[in-house]
């Protein structure tokens, strides 16, 4: 079996239960708190309460309960879309779907990953759990990862400029970034790939792009707690799709 403690961007804080994780941050949430419109938002949400939200982190470093190879399982790939910033675990579309498919949840997502790093997980963890269903919301097509020795465990997700309100100073990245081709290709490979694998592993797989169901108006998907994400209503719209498409694809 292949090493179980595969490197991910959430492994630091496996075995942990947070009651913060960026962007969902104390800082932020008593910021908004001061806002009328917001704390009305939260009271009828009951996310003023202590411990509302949080996030429980297995030993492998995900939001999910702890992996059963042996347990019919749906797996969830992605970036802060799936993991659920700023929601309770059951407000999250990969916990709607287990849940009206009576499977185990397993949610290898988080935050500001992209769809290098869907392919990366999905290869290491769907032989191992063997999942009955995986689906791939893909984070936004301009992120990417790069396989480096300058950088924490050699391994790091570069975000366009316009997400982390820096500048690009690499030529390459800023060159790969100015051509929106270079995005569109390399989100298509990689949700071909999780598709491949899945086809080889003989699992069922559902793949969408993320942006496309969450960067819609609030008056569709709500709000987060941190006032950025998604909210409620747009999990449960996903959700929904996603239930539909299982019981109708081939």
């Amino acid at each position: 079996m292949k090493n179980k403690n595969l490197w991910h961007f959430g492994l630091s804080n496996a075995g942990q239960s947070l009651n913060w994780l960026p962007p969902d941050t104390e800082k932020i949430f008593q910021q908004n708190v001061q806002n009328k419109e917001y704390r009305e938002y939260f009271r009828n949400k009951g996310w003023l309460e202590p411990d509302a939200i949080t996030y429980c982190i297995n030993s492998a470093g995900f939001r999910s309960e702890e992996f059963d190879p042996q347990a019919a399982s749906v797996v969830s790939l992605g970036c802060s879309y799936t993991i659920g910033i700023g929601l309770p675990e059951q407000a999250t579309w990969s916990y709607l779907v287990a849940q009206a498919l009576e499977l185990k949840n397993y949610n290898l997502a988080w935050p500001g990953t992209s769809a290098d790093t869907c392919f990366m997980l999905a290869n290491h963890w769907l032989p191992i759990l063997r999942p009955k269903l995986v689906v791939m919301a893909a984070p936004p097509k301009h992120r990417f990862d790069l396989i480096s020795e300058k950088v924490h465990h050699n391994h790091n997700t570069y975000l366009p400029a316009s997400e982390i309100g820096g500048a690009d100073q690499d030529d390459f990245v800023t060159t790969w970034f100015l051509n929106d081709r270079n995005a569109d290709l390399n989100n298509a490979r990689n949700q071909l790939a999780v598709e491949g694998l899945c086809a080889r592993l003989g699992i069922r797989c559902l793949t969408y792009n993320a942006h496309d169901w969450f960067a819609r108006s609030r008056e569709e998907v709500e709000y987060a707690r941190d006032w950025m994400h998604a909210g409620p209503r747009g999990h449960q719209t996903f959700a929904e799709r996603i239930i539909n498409d299982f019981a109708t694809r081939e």
